[in-house]
C-alpha cells in the first residue's frame, strides 16, 4: 500500500483545474493507496484562505480544504517542503504529489517517487522501482 502525500500547490492546482484527485491517483498507480495530508500542509491552506485572494484561487483553496477532510491528517514538524521531505524519508512506500521543481528534484535524489500533473488533466509517477 502506498501513501500519497500532496503538497499545498498540488492540491490547489488539482481543485482549480477540476481534476478528479482520487480517480487520477488510482489510474496512475493501479495499486492500493491512502492519501495522507501532513498537518503543515493543512495549516498552509488555512493560512492562504485568510489572505485576500479572489476568484478561482480562493475557490480552489476552499474546495481543497473541504475535500481533504476525508483523508487522514498526520501531525508532523516543519513547514511545507521540509515537512514533506522528512516524512517521505522516514516512512515506507511514500509517493509525493507535487509540481514543485526543487522539491521534485530533492525527492528523486533521495529515491522517493513523485507524482505530477501532466497537461492539466492527468497524473504521472516518476521514480518508481
Amino acid at each position: 500500500m502506498y501513501l500519497i502525500v500532496p503538497d499545498t500547490n498540488f492540491l490547489i492546482y488539482v481543485f482549480k483545474h477540476g481534476i478528479n484527485f482520487d480517480y487520477e491517483i488510482e489510474r496512475a498507480l493501479n495499486a492500493k493507496f491512502d492519501i495522507v495530508i501532513l498537518s503543515p500542509i493543512k495549516k498552509e491552506l488555512e493560512d492562504l484562505l485568510k489572505r485576500d485572494l479572489k476568484g478561482k484561487e480562493k475557490m480552489a483553496i476552499k474546495l481543497a480544504l473541504s475535500k481533504i477532510g476525508k483523508y487522514k491528517v498526520v501531525k508532523c514538524e516543519g513547514y511545507g517542503d521540509e515537512a514533506i521531505l522528512n516524512f517521505a524519508k522516514n516512512n515506507k512506500n511514500v509517493i509525493v504529489a507535487t509540481n514543485d521543481k526543487e522539491l521534485k528534484e530533492s525527492l528523486l535524489n533521495n529515491n522517493i517517487p513523485v507524482m505530477v500533473v501532466r497537461q492539466k488533466k492527468y497524473f504521472v509517477v516518476f521514480g518508481m522501482v
